[in-house]
Order: C-alpha cells, then sequence, then structure tokens
C-alpha cells in the first residue's frame, strides 16, 4: 500500500465533432481575446480553417501563432514570450497540434511567472503559480501532452532536450475530438502510438506507480495493441482513431500520477542527438529497454500479457516475460518503425549515456531498475549497432 495523489485536468469533452463547439466553450468560459497555436503544417493544409471560420462567425477576437514546425527549442519559446507579451494582450490560450504545440502553449500560459529565459525552470515545481486559461484540442494520438504537467525543451546547441514540470502547465480543459486524428500520415501515427505505448508500459512498471494509474496505464496498452496497426493501415478507420485517441490520453493520465523511466531517461539524449521526434526516439528504445527491466518486474509484465492478449497458458514466469518483449518488437515492427540512417560511433555511444546518466536522473531514478553508465551505453550500442 502506498499513499499517492491524483491529478488530471478540470474538465475533459470526447467525441467526434466536438471541437465544433469551440465558440461555445470560449463564451462559456468569458474568453474575451484568445490565442490560437495551431501546428504549421496542419494551418498550412486548412485542415482546421474550420473552427478559425466558425470563431470568426461568433465574433470571437483571436490571434493565430504557427511558428511551430518541430520541437521547440528554448530560444524559440523564449522568443515567443517575448513577443506575443500573453499577460497583457490575451485571457486564454487555445493549442491545436502534437506535442511540440502542446508544450509551446504550456509555456505561454504560464509566462507571467517567466522571469528571464524558460532554461531557468527546468525541472520540476519552479513554476509556481497559474496561467491563464488553457484549452488543448490535440490532433495526434501519442504524446499525452494534453493532460501531463509537462512540458518538454530543447537545447540544439547542447543536444539535449529536458523537462519542465510543474502542476500549473495541466490544461483547464481538453477536447479529445477524434476527427483532428484522420489526416495524421502513417508514419506520425505509428511513432506517436508507440509513444503513448511507451509511457503506459513504463507508468505500469516505474516505482512511482501507483493502483489508479495502473488501471489507465493497463487500458492504454490494450488499446494501442488492439487498434494501432489498423489506423496505421487505414488512417480514417473512425473506431481506430477513436480509441487510439482515449489511449494517449489514458497514457498521459498515467504519466501525470506515476511518472516514466529509463526509455524516456534514454529518449531525450537520443533525440537531441540525432533531430528525431520523441516518439520515435521512445519507439526505437523501448523494447530493448523493456528486455532490461523485465528482470527487476516479472510480476507486472505478466499482468502485461494479459492486456496485451499474449498466449501464456502452461508458460513458466521467464517465457512469459519474453513473449511480452517479443510481442512489443513485433508491435514497433508491424507499424513500420525503423532505425535506418544512424551514424554511430564509440564516442557517440559515449556521449549519449554520458547525456543520460548526467541529465536525466529525474527519469531514471523512477525505473524500475538502476540504470548505470554501462548499462546505458550497452541499450545504445544494442540499438544502434545491431
Amino acid at each position: 500500500m502506498k499513499d499517492f495523489v491524483f491529478q488530471m485536468p478540470r474538465k475533459i469533452e470526447v467525441g467526434f465533432s466536438k471541437s465544433r463547439n469551440l465558440s461555445k466553450i470560449i463564451k462559456q468560459m468569458k474568453l474575451n481575446k484568445v490565442l490560437i497555436l495551431v501546428d504549421y503544417n496542419l494551418k498550412k493544409l486548412g485542415i482546421v480553417d474550420y473552427i478559425f471560420n466558425n470563431l470568426k462567425e461568433e465574433n470571437i477576437s483571436f490571434t493565430v501563432f504557427d511558428n511551430i514546425k518541430n520541437e521547440p527549442t528554448i530560444t524559440e519559446i523564449d522568443q515567443a514570450i517575448n513577443d506575443l507579451n500573453i499577460a497583457s494582450n490575451y485571457d486564454g490560450i487555445i493549442a491545436i497540434g502534437g506535442g511540440s504545440t502542446i508544450d509551446m502553449a504550456k509555456l505561454l500560459a504560464i509566462s507571467g511567472s517567466i522571469e528571464g529565459s524558460v532554461r531557468n525552470y527546468i525541472g520540476t515545481n519552479l513554476i509556481d503559480k497559474p496561467g491563464i486559461p488553457l484549452i488543448i484540442l490535440p490532433t495526434t494520438s501519442g504524446t499525452g501532452a494534453e493532460v501531463t504537467p509537462n512540458a518538454i525543451v530543447k537545447d540544439k546547441k547542447k543536444e539535449w532536450k529536458k523537462g519542465i514540470v510543474s502542476p500549473y502547465l495541466i490544461p483547464d480543459l481538453l477536447i479529445l475530438d477524434p476527427e483532428l486524428t484522420f489526416s495524421v500520415p502513417p508514419k506520425i501515427t505509428a511513432e506517436t502510438g508507440i509513444d503513448a505505448f511507451t509511457h503506459a508500459i513504463e507508468c505500469f512498471i516505474c516505482k512511482k506507480s501507483n493502483p489508479m494509474s495502473d488501471l489507465f496505464a493497463l487500458d492504454s496498452m490494450k488499446l494501442i495493441n488492439k487498434y494501432l496497426r489498423r489506423a496505421v493501415r487505414n488512417g480514417g478507420d473512425k473506431e481506430a482513431r477513436y480509441y487510439l485517441a482515449l489511449a494517449s490520453l489514458y497514457g498521459g493520465i498515467a504519466i501525470t500520477n506515476s511518472g516514466t523511466g529509463g526509455v524516456h531517461g534514454l529518449a531525450y539524449p537520443l533525440g537531441g542527438k540525432y533531430n528525431i521526434s520523441h516518439g520515435l526516439s521512445n519507439s526505437i528504445l523501448l523494447a530493448e529497454v523493456m528486455e532490461f527491466n523485465a528482470k527487476a518486474v516479472p510480476e507486472k509484465f505478466i499482468k502485461v500479457a494479459d492486456v496485451m492478449e499474449i498466449e501464456t497458458t502452461n508458460f513458466t514466469k521467464e517465457k512469459i516475460v519474453k513473449s511480452v518483449v517479443d510481442e512489443i518488437r513485433k508491435l514497433v515492427n508491424d507499424v513500420g518503425i525503423t532505425i535506418e540512417g544512424f551514424e554511430v560511433s564509440e564516442k557517440v555511444l559515449d556521449n549519449l549515456a554520458t547525456l543520460a546518466i548526467s541529465e536525466q536522473q529525474r527519469l531514471l531514478k523512477n525505473n524500475p531498475r538502476p540504470i548505470s553508465y554501462e548499462d546505458a551505453r550497452q541499450i545504445y550500442k544494442n540499438v544502434l549497432l545491431n
């Protein structure tokens, strides 16, 4: 038995076409002028023009900020905070996009509390008061950013990614409309889907797991295992998109209440070094780190086998654990995740392991099995050179 605190957004609305009610929601919240952060490609393709048109028809004052093309760097966030002067110009923020857009929106919403650079707030609970109201409309199913207290920032020069963590980064309202995910291409559907699975399984096996977070984590894994392949094959599969959106939500709730571990701790240096998405970084490392962790929490892997519907009749504990790791590798392969094109040297492996151990202890300490420098280096080697 353990004590725990459970957090999530104040309100969550789930359903197809919920995004078409945004103007009504803004009026209910009595917001007078809102800043809308939208993914650059979504705006360019006109996919969410119906939202803007609806707001105009309802005479709602808004400004669109779409200068978000990749994961936000510290420099980009600092510049946006200075240029937009949120506290003086807006009384609400809306984010329409994936994890990068959502993370930027979170930091802009609390920017009135930021003095100097956001770099000064990397860590836990350094943001100590709420910002302006924040509404999230996720357009991918995977990051979980729509419900977490985390915002990930990148230092391009130093080649690392780190988290800013505060309960004040949890949004006021989440609108989960699976319709917004129909246009996500197969590659991103796959990477974000495995990202969500990573959240779920890490939260389930980590040291901070608790009975409530376990419920969300297990159901997230079950839904992803059942529906991710379908969504990758057919992006217009309404049932698959609906349940993947829920799976991402459940994984994000699990993160908020138990945290992640070794996969994420090793993924941030990998993503920073090779400038690849967070979802791809997690996907590459997932099976290898799970194989490393299995010895520490075999009973947890037996429960994972159940939700992944793995046949385990007459299996030994060791065989069940191996079957789970094998099934995770199969899921990653089935959705087309590849690791080709990385230039790897012994020096790079040294650098990645050093960054992980020196910069990601917040995550590594939550891993069910201690990860040393030698362990981290070997995991990177197994993944990148084999």
